[in-house]
């Protein structure tokens, strides 16, 4: 059996945790729709944040699994999942919190570089009878 290494691990527990995070931050702003009168109005748009939000969770949480499992799958997920990442904040750099866009870049970028490494990939490529 493959021995999971150590970075993967990482970002499985990250992924587990972001995507928990977004679950409960979808709630949250599902909720909003009714009641915060410090919360800007988007019409109806609390929802559909909240929508995407669950499902960015459970992205997470599907990838988090496929990694901690080293599934082969997982690997093309976790690469899909980042790229996008990158795309929305590349297309968010001329909003608010500029910093943090170009964070989230760097953050995504680190974590392409290193899936791309040949030792991940063959750790994600073995298929073991588990």
């Amino acid at each position: 059996m493959q021995q999971r290494p150590t970075g993967v691990a990482v970002l499985a527990v990250a992924a587990a945790v972001l995507g928990v995070l977004a679950i409960l931050a979808a709630g949250a702003w599902w909720n909003a729709s009714e009641g915060l009168a410090w919360l800007p109005r988007i019409r109806g748009g609390e929802r559909l944040i909240a929508l995407i939000l669950l499902a960015a969770g459970l992205l997470e949480l599907v990838f988090a699994y496929g990694a901690w499992r080293l599934r082969p799958w997982a690997w093309t997920f976790g690469v899909v999942l980042e790229v996008v990442v990158i795309v929305l904040a590349v297309l968010q750099l001329g909003r608010l919190e500029f910093a943090r866009h170009i964070l989230t870049i760097v953050i995504a970028g680190v974590t392409l570089w290193y899936l791309a490494t040949p030792r991940v990939r063959a750790a994600f490529a073995q298929i073991s009878a588990r």
